[in-house]
């Protein structure tokens, strides 16, 4: 990446949020720019900050991460989002891909979750640059 990629956590589980916070911010091309509790929350954020990657948990009060998903590509398409889950299961995988998400983590794979940050962000790079030329 070739600069700070912005991302956008978002998970009803204050732990959970510590935590992917904690991880992430260990590494310098990374720049966390918020924190939302709720779907609905998040699709607000999403159109305020203007992050590159919305990392979105599936189950949530308010919106579930599928419906906020679906509605932040409505409004910022540009944004990647990388749903969160806690068991991989082709529904949760298929629904989330096809709400807009460039990516899906399992939560007990969070070391999995760098190296997604890495690949959505480059190649939303390049589609910006290919848009530009």
């Amino acid at each position: 990446m070739a600069a700070k990629c912005r991302v956008l956590l978002v998970d009803d589980h204050a732990q959970m949020r510590k935590a992917l916070h904690n991880l992430l911010s260990a590494y310098a091309d990374i720049e966390i720019i918020g924190e939302a509790s709720d779907g609905r929350a998040a699709v607000h954020m999403t159109i305020a900050c203007k992050p590159d990657v919305v990392l979105l948990d599936k189950t949530m009060p308010k919106m579930n991460g599928i419906e906020a998903a679906l509605a932040i590509k409505n409004e910022r398409r540009e944004t990647a989002i990388i749903g969160l889950c806690t068991t991989e299961d082709a529904y949760t995988v298929e629904a989330f891909m096809k709400a807009g998400a460039s990516a899906v983590v399992i939560k007990d794979r969070v070391d999995e979750l760098y190296a997604t940050i890495q690949r959505v962000c480059v190649i939303k790079e390049e589609t910006a640059f290919r848009g530009n030329g």
